[in-house]
């Protein structure tokens, strides 16, 4: 038997279900990868006391927040993009592209102006954040790139996503707080992003998982 449901309707309510999904599946990410990291250097620093928890943390932070961050997107994304398992592996590229970049524009501001770009100004911190989010959307492209319409403005959300996060936390991410914003304001404008992308493509319509 026929569904006498309109298309527009099913498309709605997925939507609904969508945004709060994936916002809430990528602050999770966030918060599930940081207590990893902060229970890994527990547990190192109590069987070995003299552990560098810095050095730690840093070889720690992007391949726990990668994985999980890529993982836990997946799981809603294939409710709307078919065959995108590649996400994964587009957010862990996206991530260490992004800060590897982000740290080369540091360098070589001050190999250009002979003294080191410390982060003290808001635009200059902003910079950056925009950066990370222009790189991380770029990877993401080869995923979406089939899916959506209007390809140039995704890379647009990313940069006005990181660059609000950037207005809220600034440089340092050290409370829980701040940790709750990196999964969840990226996440709110990327989102919102796939509703608009996808939806507007002429027939177009939301599969089920």
């Amino acid at each position: 038997m026929d569904n006498s449901t309109p298309p527009v309707a099913r498309m709605h309510r997925a939507d609904f279900l969508f945004w709060p999904s994936w916002v809430v599946a990528s602050t999770a990410a966030i918060l599930l990868a940081f207590g990893i990291i902060y229970a890994s250097i527990f547990l190192a620093k109590a069987v070995v006391p003299g552990t560098n928890e810095d050095r730690l943390a840093g070889g720690l932070i992007f391949p726990v927040l990668g994985t999980l961050l890529g993982a836990m997107q997946w799981l809603v994304l294939r409710t709307r993009i078919p065959k995108s398992g590649w996400w994964v592996l587009a957010i862990g590229v996206g991530m260490l592209g992004a800060i590897g970049l982000a740290g080369g524009l540091v360098q070589a501001f001050g190999r250009a102006t002979g003294r080191p770009w410390n982060l003290d100004s808001a635009a200059r911190i902003l910079v950056l954040y925009a950066v990370i989010g222009f790189v991380f959307a770029l990877a993401q492209l080869p995923i979406l790139w089939r899916h959506i319409r209007g390809i140039a403005f995704w890379p647009l959300i990313g940069v006005v996503g990181w660059l609000a996060l950037g207005l809220l936390i600034g440089k340092s991410i050290d409370r829980a707080s701040d940790m709750i914003a990196l999964g969840a304001v990226p996440a709110a404008f990327s989102g919102l992003g796939l509703i608009w992308l996808v939806r507007g493509r002429p027939g177009r319509t939301i599969r089920s998982a």
